[in-house]
């Protein structure tokens, strides 16, 4: 009876083993069918003639096509087959419907983006876009939809996972993504209540001390000269910044362009690499587009149509963030408000919601209930004001125009369309041009605060072949102080800046190989300043004598492969605590971070009052925190790295984490959607790599999300990398394939010099021939 019933039990273990299997092999199958056609041909319907989308080695897609309706079609299909899922959260995101896919988690998300109404707006910005915008972004939805809606196609594995399916994309959806970009560089207006409650603790003039002021003698990237203004005109009064100089991780960027005088060619090299949160798969989507009336190469955002960062055969551009002040919160009562909606958010897993969207005159109600800001007295809630909302937005069709552009003219007239983001965008030309401009939608105000007009486009700041023969902006201030108009008091980047300058000036001519080790430079300018001070400590433990002494003659370059780096960023992270944790009192988590501004002033500068602790009756002095810092930071560090320091390395704790929407956030799924890898770098190095002082670790979340080098002399060496892979698949090869290759700073070439006819080898070649409606 026993072993009849262990045979039983076998038997039933084995057929449940093997449906499991089956089950599995099932769902396998039907997860690897998502991934991409790539080679043979396709039919689809909306394309006017034949084209290719030919892959490289690496997943980049080389797109020929007889017209641009043509090329802007197959960019959406190549978009769709590789970054579908990517798109449709983006889009979902910003249209507030986030929780009707994964549930309760996505509702706070959800109410702030209803309540922002960007959806809304891109809706009514869409309808005000000149015929020929409209026509790409009809064409790219067009070749989008034709893979949604082609026979037997299988969604990515996260539609599949949510048991959901993508939606058609529409014109809209296309600035849906734009509208995204320009909140993810959105300016201080939502820190405003913050940096009140930190003036009422430490009064206002320890706070502005406390946040700090760009430097005087940091690198403003233009000159009176170069505005083509007086030098006579007296320096504006700026608004105290909210956020400070220091790039805490701010969404940022590095870009410069050399004339010919400068480089060994003779013509311009243009570089360029944005700093933005680290996702999976990359922001960017690597393409060359060629058509008869020539080729662009570079950076296009899935979800929209265009080259966004890149070169045409005649010029090249790359953008940095301005961070202008372009957003205010007002403190207003139930009066102000002039119109309310009901919004419902379906809520998967769990009941669904309604809110009430309130719009006043300026903007939309942040509702107390769900925005947690302390209004002030006499006002019920506060409103915003932004250049976001614009209903003539016509940002979207830039990308267009700056494509088709062939010289500084053509360029200018390209960015007039410019709302928002502001961004500084430097500008080289085969015929030897560089210049620069920063176009947007800048508010002017009264004195009361009130906006009452916008900053003309030929007032905006901008230049062309300035004497010195280079620009270069890293989010530092742009503009001399005489400059007549306000941008913002957020300038910052200040060390990024300092050693672009520095690299820039250290030789008379540069050529790529220069400009690529200045892009990748991990060398960290707040470290040599401080290095002299901190060397002067004396810590009592073991661990500290032991790290000072790791620490004498280090360069401050913050590699992987050594030990200084993390002794270096552990010290630094205690000084922060030991410098002002006391002064902020119950406020410090909020403001904890890696304030470098602050901590050279205190440590080389005036500031050394804020090394004493107010919670104590002696007077501490800088001296006297340096060790004890040292000595603490030691030990925390030595709990998971182990007593012996010279063992320890910056690239075991360093690495960057390149979250993926939602699944990094899900148990198990995380491991398989998130792509790490050891990195170089701070938040002090060109390079940048940022990491916060809010959670235990290194673990870098914003970085250089695109690197690029462009030679006008030869096109075709230009440099590009993206900071994961091509696709956004998990079962592609090209999912995490580049990630290596980002972290070790190294490029790509995107030739444009051979056609369809004459593909090089390992090419993939799909073939899309137009069908019948």
């Amino acid at each position: 009876m026993i072993a009849r019933l262990l045979r039983y039990s076998a038997w039933t273990l084995a057929g449940l083993a093997a449906v499991l299997i089956l089950a599995a092999l099932v769902i396998g199958n039907r997860l690897y069918a998502s991934l991409p056609q790539t080679e043979g041909e396709w039919v689809l319907a909306g394309l006017e003639d034949e084209a290719q989308i030919i892959r490289d080695e690496h997943g980049i897609p080389h797109i020929f096509a007889s017209t641009g309706h043509d090329a802007y079609y197959a960019l959406g299909v190549a978009h769709a087959q590789d970054r579908l899922w990517q798109m449709d959260i983006t889009r979902r995101a910003l249209r507030g419907r986030v929780a009707e896919l994964i549930g309760p988690p996505a509702v706070e998300t959800d109410i702030f983006f209803r309540t922002m109404g960007l959806g809304d707006a891109a809706d009514e910005a869409v309808a005000t876009l000149p015929d020929d915008v409209i026509a790409a972004l009809e064409a790219y939805a067009d070749g989008v939809n034709a893979v949604i809606e082609a026979p037997g196609f299988v969604p990515p594995p996260e539609f599949q996972i949510l048991m959901a399916s993508p939606e058609p994309w529409t014109p809209a959806d296309t600035v849906v993504v734009y509208k995204a970009i320009a909140l993810d560089l959105f300016g201080n207006a939502f820190g405003e209540p913050a940096r009140a409650a930190l003036d009422e603790q430490l009064g206002a003039e320890r706070a502005e001390e406390f946040i700090g002021r760009y430097p005087d003698d940091a690198p403003r990237s233009l000159s009176m000269a170069d505005l083509g203004l007086s030098e006579d005109l007296p320096a504006i009064e700026e608004a105290a910044p909210v956020q400070g100089p220091e790039d805490n991780g701010r969404d940022g960027s590095n870009n410069w362009a050399l004339s010919g005088e400068r480089t060994a060619s003779g013509l311009p090299i243009l570089a360029n690499d944005p700093h933005l949160g680290l996702r999976a798969p990359a922001i960017w989507y690597l393409a060359r587009l060629t058509t008869p009336d020539g080729s662009a190469v570079g950076a296009t955002l899935p979800g929209t149509p265009f080259v966004t960062l890149g070169r045409n055969d005649d010029i090249a551009w790359g953008f940095t963030n301005t961070g202008p002040d372009v957003g205010d919160l007002h403190p207003v009562t139930a009066d102000a408000v002039i119109g309310e909606r009901e919004e419902h958010i379906k809520v998967r897993f769990g009941e669904d919601i309604t809110i009430t969207r309130r719009e006043t005159a300026t903007g939309p109600v942040l509702d107390p209930e769900h925005f947690d800001y302390e209004v002030p007295e006499g006002a019920d809630f506060f409103a915003l004001q932004w250049m976001l909302d614009e209903p003539d937005d016509a940002t979207t069709g830039v990308g267009l125009h700056i494509l088709s552009s062939e010289d500084w003219d053509d360029f200018v007239n390209a960015v007039r369309g410019f709302v928002a983001p502001q961004q500084n965008i430097v500008f080289a030309s085969r015929d030897g041009d560089i210049g620069f401009y920063a176009p947007s939608r800048i508010p002017v105000r009264d004195e009361d605060g009130n906006w009452v007009s916008t900053i003309p486009f030929e007032d905006l700041p901008h230049t062309r072949n300035p004497d010195r023969g280079f620009i270069a902006t890293a989010n530092n201030k742009i503009v001399p102080d005489g400059y007549p108009h306000y941008l913002t008091s957020e300038w910052y980047g200040v060390s990024r800046i300092r050693r672009i300058y520095d690299g820039i000036e250290s030789q008379a001519v540069h050529d790529m190989d220069s400009m690529a080790a200045l892009q990748i430079d991990t060398v960290s300018d707040m470290a040599l300043r401080i290095l002299p001070v901190l060397m002067t400590a004396e810590p009592s433990s073991e661990l500290g004598v032991n790290a000072l002494a790791e620490l004498e003659g280090w360069d401050g370059d913050m590699v992987v492969d050594r030990p200084e780096p993390l002794i270096y960023a552990a010290w630094v992270r205690e000084l922060n605590r030991a410098v002002y944790a006391d002064d902020l009192g119950t406020l410090f988590p909020r403001w904890y971070a890696d304030r470098r501004v602050l901590l050279m002033d205190v440590l080389t500068g005036d500031l050394s009052a804020w090394c004493d602790d107010i919670t104590t009756e002696a007077t501490e002095t800088c001296q006297s925190l340096l060790g004890p810092a040292l000595d603490r930071a030691m030990a925390t560090t030595a709990e998971s790295q182990g007593r012996d320091i010279t063992a320890w390395r910056w690239g075991d704790v360093h690495y960057a984490r390149h979250a993926h929407t939602p699944f990094s956030d899900f148990p198990v799924l995380s491991d398989v959607f998130t792509i790490t890898t050891p990195i170089p770098g701070d938040g002090a190095t060109v390079n940048v790599a940022h990491y916060s002082y809010r959670t235990p670790g290194y673990s870098v979340f914003h970085g250089a999300s695109y690197r690029a080098l462009y030679d006008l002399a030869d096109p075709d060496a230009s440099r590009f990398m993206i900071t994961t892979g091509q696709s956004g698949n998990v079962l592609s090869r090209h999912y995490d394939d580049l990630a290596p290759l980002w972290g070790r700073g190294e490029y790509l070439e995107i030739p444009t010099g051979w056609t369809a006819d004459a593909p090089p080898q390992g090419t993939r070649v799909l073939t899309l021939q137009p069908g019948s409606q």
